[in-house]
């Protein structure tokens, strides 16, 4: 049997508050998810060159922690730290441990810093059409005013926030 093409065209409605809420806070999970990863691999792939035991698994905790801003990558920092300290591998010759951990200390502050002030504004600003400044003062705020939850929330609060007010005004 031949198949019938309509000619109508879809109408498209005009989206709910609901919708565009759900729209900007799945862009941000999936754009957050996509960060991890590259910490994640990044990680895996900085502990390898540097010859650091465990640097698969550790890949995959830092990853997965930086969805924690600021303070999850702290965390993977100490646990890569003491690992590099510890681990007996020996990637500076005739250097002692604690000099190794305090390289990979060094390098993964930077990394973090670099992270969080640069490569994740510009990433969630993009797909959630919103300032980098903004982003990286909304994270702070939420931060200073409400430690670790506060760094969570801050910014899929400050997109529901943003949506409803772009929404009424349009």
């Amino acid at each position: 049997m031949p198949k019938v093409k309509s000619k109508s065209k879809k109408v498209v409605a005009p989206q709910t508050l609901g919708g565009k809420i759900g729209k900007a806070l799945g862009n941000y999970i999936t754009t957050q998810f996509i960060l991890m990863l590259l910490v994640g691999f990044a990680t895996w792939g900085i502990l390898s060159l540097l010859n650091v035991k465990y640097s698969i698994l550790l890949g995959i905790a830092t990853g997965v922690l930086s969805g924690i801003p600021s303070f999850g990558m702290f965390i993977a920092v100490i646990a890569i730290t003491l690992v590099a300290i510890f681990d007996k591998v020996v990637f500076l010759p005739k250097a002692p441990g604690i000099v190794e951990g305090i390289v990979v200390f060094l390098i993964f502050v930077l990394f973090n810093k670099l992270v969080d002030f640069l490569i994740a504004p510009i990433f969630l600003g993009k797909t959630n059409k919103v300032s980098p400044l903004a982003l990286l003062l909304v994270t702070i705020l939420g931060t200073v005013f409400f430690g670790v939850i506060g760094a969570i929330l801050a910014m899929p609060l400050y997109l529901v926030i943003k949506t409803t007010i772009d929404h009424f005004r349009s």
